[in-house]
């Protein structure tokens, strides 16, 4: 027996359980379909968010928006799904010059940035080292990743809207109306929120402008708590309880199937070592490739070639912060037909193809 629905979302990691999430809410029918294994950026991730740059003090791209839809949408959809994964938490910024230390007091006297920052301090708690001391974030913290893209499975399974399958695009056909996929199943739009997939060209929609990005990330055994404090400076250590940690992540724009590499943990190794005054084990080590985009923006729009297709991809490592805000944009549209965000049309990236290739 054939089914209607108003959208098929292929993928279900961060984006595209976030964006069924939205669909929903405003009422909408969807389908998803999600093969786990297939996620593993997604399911990597240690879930922080964070409006400012800290490396560069600067905010993120729109962030005031992001933040505000993040802080509404995450405790909407645990309401939702009975699960908790939303959970807001400061991060401790270490400073490494008394220069840093001023150019973050001169921005907590700042209106855009006062929300988002707390007064600096000399102080820093054990056993985390830190010359210079410290400064406090706000409206900050971490989605438990896993859980959340559990139980939003588990809802959609439980209203028949989610399907453990490899999405075959082959077996897409365009109609005037919409879509129809193997036959039996009629949708008015499809959306490829594939991520690492459509990057890396596998079982996915074909789509120009990606710069995966690889990531490594250490488990560690302490043999004390950090309090539960997320210590920042060049990269993370996210207390996890039970006198263990997550120190990460680190970048590569290559070697995305050698999976952990010797030099990666070398690096977070020594970045432990000058972050914290006790000894540590590394209990296991984690990889895995983030779906940004050449210009750093994600791609939120219609797909360049195909009717009725559209994509919801390349945040990065931030679709935690991104997904939520961007969903809403592109529910609105589909729904209400509210213009989307010029800058992250997909088709910017078919046109410097094209350039590039007369030249």
């Amino acid at each position: 027996m054939a089914k209607y629905v108003d959208y098929i979302i292929v993928g279900g990691g961060i984006s595209g359980c976030v964006l069924s999430y939205q669909l929903m809410a405003h009422g909408a029918d969807v389908v998803l379909f999600d093969v786990p294994s297939s996620n593993k950026s997604s399911h990597v991730a240690a879930g922080l968010w964070n409006p400012i740059v800290l490396k560069r003090m600067k905010k993120v791209w729109l962030a005031d928006e992001m933040i505000a839809e993040l802080e509404y949408v995450y405790p909407d959809m645990q309401n939702w799904t009975g699960e908790q994964f939303y959970h807001p938490l400061p991060l401790r910024h270490l400073f490494a010059s008394n220069g840093e230390r001023n150019q973050w007091e001169e921005l907590v006297a700042h209106p855009g940035f006062s929300t988002y920052l707390q007064p600096a301090s000399s102080a820093v708690p054990t056993p985390i080292l830190g010359s210079f001391g410290s400064g406090l974030t706000a409206r900050t913290g971490r989605v438990n990743v896993s859980r959340m893209i559990n139980s939003v499975k588990a809802q959609l399974a439980n209203k028949r809207a989610y399907r453990e399958e490899q999405f075959q695009w082959q077996l897409l056909q365009q109609t005037p109306e919409g879509v129809v996929y193997a036959r039996d199943l009629h949708a008015h739009r499809v959306i490829s929120c594939e991520g690492i997939q459509s990057a890396l060209s596998k079982h996915s929609l074909p789509l120009q402008g990606f710069s995966p990005a690889k990531g490594e990330i250490l488990k560690l055994q302490l043999p004390q708590s950090l309090n539960g404090e997320c210590v920042h400076s060049k990269h993370f250590i996210l207390d996890e309880g039970n006198q263990t940690a997550t120190v990460g992540a680190t970048y590569a724009w290559d070697g995305f199937e050698l999976g952990p590499t010797a030099a990666k943990r070398r690096e977070l190794e020594q970045h432990v070592e000058r972050t914290l005054s006790c000894p540590f084990e590394v209990v296991e080590q984690f990889e895995g490739v983030r779906p940004a985009t050449q210009d750093r923006r994600p791609m939120v729009g219609p797909h360049p070639n195909l009717e009725h297709t559209y994509v919801f991809n390349g945040m990065g490592s931030r679709a935690v912060l991104m997904a939520p805000y961007l969903a809403r944009q592109l529910s609105e549209h589909l729904l209400y037909g509210v213009p989307l965000l010029a800058e992250l049309d997909p088709k910017r990236f078919e046109k410097s193809t094209k350039e590039a290739s007369s030249r």
